[in-house]
C-alpha cells in the first residue's frame, strides 16, 4: 500500500518532479492512461486525479506505478516511487535489483509472487528500468561481503543439484508452457535458491558457481512470466539474474541476460534501449565465448538494428553471426547459453525476425523454414509451434494462403496442450491474418479460422 503519510500533506516531490517533465496535468494523465492499457488495466486517469495526488491523495498501487513509468519515459531516466513521493511496503520495483543485496531482494521478490497473486496483475513493464542495468558495474559491497563467507558447507553437490532442478523445470517448460510449474519455480527460487545464496561457501569459485546457477533459474523464472503474458513480473526475475550473473561472472554470463532483457523488449514491441543493450551484451562478451555463442548475440544486435530501420548494419551483424556460426569448432558453450535450445535454431528463428523487420519476408520464410526443421516437436512443441506460426505469416504475407493455412494447421496440433499465453496470442494473430480473407468468403480462410476459434475455445 502507499505510505498513508503522503496523504495527509501536499506531496512536494511529485509536484516538482511533474514541473521538471514539463508535462501538464492532462498530458500526464494521458501518458498514464496509455502505460495502464499496455499493461491491461482500465484507468480512467484525469487532470483531476493528478491534481488530487499532488495535494496529497495518494493513488492506487498500480496506478502510482503507472505513474512512476510516465514520467520516467518522459525524462528519459528511472523515477522511482520513493522520488515521487510514493513509498511502497508491499510490491517489490524494478530498481529493487539494484539494491545492496539483491538475494534479498529476490527474496521479496518471490514471496510477493508465491504469496499474493494481485501482485501479478500490478507488476508494470518499464522501458526506463532497461536503462539499469546498462549503468556502471553495480557489484559492490555485497558481493565483498558474501566472499567473506568461504570456508563454509555449501559446496559442488548444491550447485549441481540446482542445476539438475533447473534442467528439470526447463525442459518441462519447453513441453507445457511458462504456466506449467511456475509457481514450483518462483517456491525453489525464492527458498533454497536464496538460502543458498545467503550461506556461507566452501570457496569462492563455489560461491561464484552458486550465484551462476542462481542466474539461470531466476531467468527462468522470468522466462516463464513472459510466456505467461506477464511482462512486467518477467523483467523484475531478469533483471534479479542480471545481478546474479554479475556475481558470478561479469562479463559472459551478466552479458547473456541482457540479451535476454533485449529480447524481452523485441517480443512486447519496444525499441527504447534494445540497441544499446545489445551492444552492451556483445561486448561483455567478445572474447569470453565460444564462436557460436558470441553470434547468437550479433543476432540480437541485428534485430535491434531492423528494428531501428538500420537495414544494412543489420545485415552486416547477420553476416557476422553466420560466419561465426560456420567458423565454429567443438567448443563447449557456456551451460547458460546451451539452456535456450540448439544455437543453429535459435540464430535462424533470429535472423528470420530480423529480415521480417526490414520487411523481406521471401528470406525470413527461409530461416524460419530452416528454424522448424532444428527444433524437435517432441521435446520443444512450443517453440516448433511458434515458430511454424510466423512461418505462415510469412507466406501469407506473400501471398500463398493456402501454404499458410497447412502451415498454421501444424502449429495448432503441436500447440495442443502447451499452457502459453504467446502461443494464445500467436493463435489470435493467425485469426487477425485472416479476416479479410474470411469475410471475402474464401474457403481455405473459413477453415483455418475456425481451427483457430476451437483451439481458442479450448485453450482459453
Amino acid at each position: 500500500m502507499v505510505s498513508p503519510s503522503s496523504a495527509r500533506q501536499p506531496n512536494e516531490a511529485l509536484r516538482s518532479t511533474i514541473q521538471a517533465s514539463g508535462l501538464t496535468y492532462e498530458a500526464l494523465a494521458r501518458r498514464v492512461r496509455l502505460i495502464a492499457t499496455e499493461n491491461g488495466d482500465s484507468a480512467r486517469t484525469n487532470s483531476a486525479a493528478v491534481a488530487h495526488w499532488v495535494k496529497g491523495t495518494p493513488p492506487k498501487p498500480t496506478t502510482a506505478l503507472f505513474l512512476a513509468e510516465a514520467l520516467s519515459r518522459k525524462m528519459g531516466r528511472f523515477v522511482t516511487l520513493a522520488e515521487i513521493g510514493l513509498t511502497t511496503t508491499k510490491d517489490p520495483n524494478p530498481d529493487d535489483a539494484f539494491a545492496d543485496d539483491p538475494v534479498t531482494s529476490l527474496a521479496h521478490l518471490g514471496r510477493a509472487d508465491v504469496d499474493r497473486r494481485r501482485f501479478l496483475n500490478s507488476a508494470v513493464y518499464s522501458l526506463s528500468a532497461l536503462t539499469l542495468p546498462l549503468g556502471p558495474a553495480t557489484v559492490g559491497a555485497a558481493e565483498r561481503n558474501r566472499v567473506a563467507r568461504t570456508g563454509g558447507t555449501i559446496g559442488a553437490a548444491e550447485v549441481d543439484t540446482v542445476r539438475e532442478v533447473t534442467a528439470v523445470f526447463n525442459r518441462a517448460d519447453e513441453r507445457l508452457g511458462g504456466n506449467a510449474s511456475r509457481s514450483a519455480v518462483v517456491e525453489y527460487l525464492s527458498t533454497d535458491i536464496v538460502a543458498y545464496c545467503q550461506g556461507n561457501f566452501a570457496s569462492d569459485t563455489v560461491r561464484r558457481d552458486m550465484f551462476g546457477a542462481a542466474a539461470e533459474l531466476a531467468y527462468l523464472a522470468g522466462w516463464k512470466a513472459h510466456d505467461a503474458g506477464r511482462a512486467g513480473l518477467a523483467q523484475r526475475y531478469y533483471l534479479h539474474a542480471f545481478r546474479l550473473a554479475e556475481e558470478a561472472d561479469p562479463q559472459a554470463h551478466a552479458g547473456y541476460v541482457l540479451r535476454i532483457l533485449a529480447h524481452q523488449a523485441f517480443d512486447n514491441g519496444y525499441h527504447d534501449h534494445c540497441v544499446d543493450l545489445a551492444e552492451a551484451a556483445l561486448s561483455r562478451v567478445r572474447g569470453y565465448v565460444d564462436a557460436e555463442t558470441e553470434s547468437l548475440f550479433w543476432l540480437t544486435l541485428a534485430r535491434a538494428q531492423a528494428f531501428e530501420g538500420d537495414r544494412r548494419t543489420s545485415l552486416d551483424a547477420i553476416c557476422h553471426a553466420e560466419a561465426l556460426m560456420n567458423a565454429a569448432r567443438d567448443d563447449e558453450p557456456p551451460r547458460w547459453a546451451s539452456l535456450g535450445g540448439p544455437a543453429e535454431a535459435r540464430l535462424a528463428n533470429q535472423t528470420a525476425k530480423a529480415l521480417a523487420a526490414m520487411g523481406d519476408m521471401s528470406a525470413a520464410e527461409g530461416k524460419y523454414r530452416h528454424a522448424s526443421q532444428c527444433w524437435n516437436p517432441t521435446t520443444h512443441p512450443r517453440i516448433y509451434a511458434l515458430t511454424l506460426a510466423d512461418l505462415g505469416s510469412a507466406q501469407l504475407a506473400q501471398g500463398y494462403l493456402d501454404a499458410a493455412c497447412a502451415t498454421w494447421t501444424t502449429a495448432l496440433e503441436w500447440m495442443d496442450g502447451v499452457n502459453s499465453a504467446r502461443a494464445r496470442d500467436a493463435v489470435a494473430d493467425i485469426r487477425s491474418d485472416l479476416s479479410a480473407f474470411r469475410t471475402r468468403g474464401v474457403t481455405s480462410a473459413k477453415l483455418m479460422d475456425e481451427r483457430a476459434r476451437r483451439w481458442q475455445a479450448a485453450n482459453a
